[in-house]
């Protein structure tokens, strides 16, 4: 995989010239060779790329710059402080040479440290050259490019192309490439840069500021969900996510396990109807969900609002009756005629929960004589997209998309429930 990374990196840099402008813009950016190269139109500059080239096989030059390509930082004094000075014959990864200027990069495909690898192929660079012996702290300019970099620049430059319609296969080919072996190296841009349909992207930023939610605010997040574990009795959790408008839905389930409704049921629970998150008020959805477990797994359940129903089911009285263990019988005979009593004949309630097939069909020898059935709700909010892009204007700031997961957060915590 890090030839085949490095191959496709060369194949990019050689057929696509503006790749190859932005690379060397910024591996060159802390001398002046860019400039001194490129500023005369007349002036005359060769440029050649090699890969797996062995270091005995480099010419004369005048400068080298030393490239680290890896997860993994290389820091300027790390290079200069290597002391293993192993005399052999390296071969360098990619080499790219412009006139006396010589770049060498060391590519890595993971969080690999490649600083003493890279060290050592300069090393024998000059080591080989008896008139350039000595002078390689002169003659040497280490770069830290990284991955994360390297795919900022690759992504605006497959951005600017496609906007003027040059989409270059190359370009989008080893983007793709590199997705596929780590996608955690594309760049995060804020959300103001993306299209309302690049759920991808909107939930990989909305992931981050999660991330960085719980870190500063000591919350515990969801092993396998955008979200947090809740703060009161009655819900087990917040769940975030992203709709197929790129609105952020925030949900959580009040009274999901019979434990979590006797703290709703105390009273007759009362949800308000809106709230206000950051001086915006969002009108709030309201379902509810009545849950059938056995053996604590979920095996059946019914969704449905307010009109399909003919009478109240969440009532204080009717959640100390019908919620709870159920045996096979009279428990099961009672509620069903209190769903038939309830619901309306066109819900048609066992078909949307297979009452028959899930539940009375399967007898002793599947072991479903009896269940637990919870009363529980799901409530939502959605922030408009644009509302998002207003606030996460910076790819390097995540401070108003943490802000405001933190305001839904604690109105759910603190004020959507009626006490």
């Amino acid at each position: 995989m890090e030839n085949d990374l490095t191959r496709a990196l060369a194949i990019s840099l050689q057929e696509d010239n503006l790749f190859l402008h932005e690379f060397l813009k910024f591996v060159l950016k802390d001398t002046n060779y860019f400039n001194q190269f490129f500023e005369d139109i007349d002036g005359k500059s060769d440029i050649e790329i090699f890969i797996q080239k062995k270091t005995s096989s480099i010419g004369q030059f005048d400068k080298i710059i030393a490239v680290s390509l890896s997860e993994a930082e290389m820091f300027l004094e790390d290079f200069w402080a290597q002391k293993h000075d192993k005399k052999y014959d390296p071969i360098c990864d990619l080499i790219i040479t412009i006139n006396e200027i010589v770049i060498v990069v060391e590519a890595k495909r993971d969080n690999v440290n490649c600083t003493a690898q890279l060290y050592n192929q300069v090393f024998n660079i000059f080591d080989k050259d008896e008139s350039i012996k000595g002078q390689m702290k002169e003659m040497v300019i280490p770069i830290d490019l990284s991955w994360h970099k390297l795919m900022e620049i690759t992504v605006k430059v497959g951005s600017f192309e496609l906007a003027t319609g040059n989409k270059s296969r190359f370009i989008s080919d080893f983007i793709d490439l590199v997705k596929a072996h780590n996608f955690r190296w594309l760049p995060e841009p804020a959300i103001s840069s993306l299209a309302f349909d690049n759920k991808s992207a909107i939930e990989r930023r909305l992931g981050s500021a999660i991330q960085e939610l719980a870190k500063s605010q000591n919350l515990t997040t969801l092993s396998n969900r955008f979200g947090f574990e809740f703060s009161k009795p009655w819900a087990q959790e917040v769940i975030f996510g992203v709709t197929k408008d790129g609105n952020l839905a925030a949900s959580i389930y009040p009274g999901n396990t019979k434990g979590q409704g006797i703290y709703l049921f105390k009273k007759e629970p009362v949800f308000l109807t809106q709230l206000t998150i950051q001086d915006q008020t969002y009108e709030i959805e309201r379902s509810y969900h009545i849950k059938f477990t056995s053996f604590q797994k979920y095996f059946t359940g019914l969704w449905f609002s307010e009109n399909d129903l003919i009478e109240d089911i969440y009532t204080q009285k009717n959640f100390w009756r019908y919620t709870g263990r159920k045996k096979r019988g009279a428990d099961w005979d009672s509620i069903e005629s209190f769903f038939n009593r309830c619901f309306k004949a066109e819900f048609n309630w066992k078909k949307k929960c297979n009452w028959l097939e899930k539940v009375i069909n399967r007898g002793d020898n599947k072991g479903k004589n009896q269940f637990d059935i919870s009363f529980g709700y799901e409530i939502n909010i959605a922030i408009p997209f644009q509302t998002l892009k207003n606030i996460d204007t910076n790819k390097s700031d995540l401070t108003g998309l943490s802000n405001l997961l933190k305001s839904i957060n604690n109105s759910f915590s603190d004020n959507i429930l009626v006490e």
